[in-house]
């Protein structure tokens, strides 16, 4: 019985992986659905507010003429960094308002997308 059961699980699992979408080329976002957008691979990644003497930064890459792969913005609550969109990754989605804002769980700081506030009315 264990045996039909991994068998099973086996079939079920290499049928899933073939039917995987396959990645989207992109030159720009408009290349991609609504929800997503064209992440290209930076040469150096940003991993703080620093940059080091000798290093060129990220945003000096020419980019526009590279392709790049569609990926799906974070979702409303999903974990983030504030360094998702100077690495070019897609991060919150900004189109419908929402920013990666730190949160406190806890003792614990974490970033989160969270819808950004709206403007008061006068």
């Amino acid at each position: 019985m264990k045996t039909l059961i991994l068998i099973a699980a086996l079939i079920g699992v290499s049928f899933a992986a073939s039917t995987a979408k396959p990645d989207v080329e992109c030159m720009s976002d408009t290349d991609c659905a609504d929800l997503e957008c064209c992440y290209k691979k930076h040469e150096y990644l940003v991993v703080s507010r620093q940059t080091f003497e000798g290093y060129p930064l990220p945003h000096s890459q020419d980019l526009a003429h590279t392709k790049g792969v569609c990926q799906s913005y974070h979702n409303t609550g999903d974990s983030c960094t504030p360094y998702d969109q100077r690495n070019g990754y897609c991060s919150c989605n900004t189109k419908r308002g929402e920013y990666c804002m730190a949160s406190m769980n806890g003792d614990v700081h974490s970033y989160q997308c969270q819808a950004g506030m709206l403007a008061s009315r006068k």
